[in-house]
């Protein structure tokens, strides 16, 4: 009976941790799309008072940004029920019952700096500026600094792009490696947690090319829009307030260029050119990795490759060892007509030096290949055909030592058997 309720209580954690995870894997898709909602809501609103269509002050951008609010207050609301999820899925694992039992001091400041992040956004009916300093070039050439007031729902704007980690965790939950029970049960089994970074890790070995360029893009893209947001609210006649030489600044910035024909003037601006260069360095090392991984032959490709070289080696040390006979045969023909101190003597005999300098380098390039061949693989593959063998040995050993055994038998048998006809044969006479 106890056998019996123990397999009830198992077979319902399972049952309750397959309904948590497809209960948060919808709430993180309603998370993904609330943050990415205010996010363009927040772009258009901006677009829309820059190029001066619209107030900032104007109902129609207290409207977009009071709509801002109401998805960030949802998003915050499922953000709470992402980690009441996540609790109960390790409430579910791990047995308890209550949740505070569960609930660290890690997870409790983890959830405080996720709602602060998803938090930040442009608020409505708030027109407070704050003081910034801008650098700005004098016709002497010298640098001036002046004093700028920016809104500060600009710094709320760009400050809101953080929210964009959503869209690693929409990445995680809609993984074939996260929903996957087999894979979750050898991570146990092997004591890897299938996080997001095992998701990552996987998709960088699988899809490199797809994961790098997406991080590019998207660098690209939202560092430029803060950069011309900056730029534009510290001093409205900026170069950089167009798009493109914003994109253009990032650019070279990203790439570590930084030919010095455009330039933030902004702190804020430069703070963000700073973030790009950093990031610049760390994706294009990460995309140089992964290019000379592609570039690398396989090992079935090494060994084809090798076994050609070999053969144009065998080839080559052919040839020569066929010019160093031939050669010797003239210069004993010359030796042979007195040509001791001819100009043809010498010629033949530095072409019998090339010769033998061309096999002796030949060869030594196959045995370096030969060498070069020989990996963990190999040896491994070696050692086991070598077990193989010794065990193939031992079997045939133990039954020829049962067949000599059986004919011993069969002699002293036979033995025994004369001697009884021996006796009989006596006892007859």
């Amino acid at each position: 009976m106890t056998q019996y309720d123990c397999s009830n209580n198992l077979g319902y954690r399972l049952r309750r941790r397959r309904e948590v995870l497809t209960q948060r894997k919808c709430i993180v898709d309603v998370s993904f799309v609330l943050g990415l909602l205010g996010i363009v809501l927040v772009v258009i609103d901006t677009e829309l008072v820059l190029s001066g269509k619209i107030e900032a002050d104007s109902s129609a951008s207290t409207a977009i940004r009071v709509f801002t609010t109401i998805t960030t207050v949802c998003l915050l609301f499922s953000i709470i029920a992402y980690h009441a999820t996540g609790l109960r899925l390790y409430m579910a694992s791990a047995g308890f019952e209550d949740w505070r039992l569960a609930m660290t001091a890690t997870k409790w400041v983890k959830l405080s700096i996720e709602l602060l992040v998803c938090f930040i956004h442009p608020l409505p009916f708030l027109n407070i500026f704050i003081p910034t300093i801008s650098v700005s070039n004098t016709n002497m050439g010298s640098s001036v600094l002046t004093a700028r007031n920016i809104p500060i729902n600009a710094i709320l704007t760009i400050l809101m792009f953080l929210r964009l980690y959503l869209f690693g965790r929409f990445v995680v939950v809609h993984s074939n490696l996260f929903l996957d029970t087999s894979v979750q049960s050898l991570g146990a089994l092997s004591r890897v947690k299938i996080n997001a970074q095992f998701v990552f890790r996987a998709l960088m070995s699988s899809t490199p090319g797809i994961v790098l360029g997406t991080v590019m893009l998207s660098t690209f893209l939202i560092n430029s829009w803060n950069i011309r947001l900056c730029e534009v609210y510290t001093d409205p006649n900026s170069e950089l307030g167009e798009f493109t030489q914003a994109m253009w600044l990032t650019a070279v910035t990203f790439l570590t260029v930084g030919y010095g024909d455009l330039i933030p003037h902004s702190y804020c601006g430069r703070l963000i050119a700073g973030s790009t260069g950093l990031m610049g360095v760390g994706i294009m090392a990460l995309s140089v990795a992964v290019l000379a991984k592609k570039l690398e032959q396989s090992r079935s490709e090494k060994y084809i490759h090798t076994f050609v070289q070999q053969v144009a080696l065998d080839k080559c040390v052919k040839n020569a060892a066929s010019d160093v006979v031939k050669q010797t045969i003239r210069i004993w023909r010359l030796k042979k007509n007195g040509h001791y101190k001819d100009t043809t003597l010498l010629k033949h005999r530095s072409k019998l030096l090339r010769a033998k300098r061309v096999m002796q380098e030949a060869q030594f390039t196959k045995s370096h290949l030969s060498e070069c061949m020989v990996g963990p693989v190999e040896l491994s593959t070696g050692l086991n055909n070598m077990c193989n063998v010794v065990t193939t040995v031992k079997e045939d050993q133990k039954v020829l030592e049962q067949r000599i055994a059986n004919l011993e038998t069969l002699v002293v048998n036979m033995s025994c058997q004369l001697h009884d006809v021996r006796d009989m044969l006596r006892n007859m006479k």
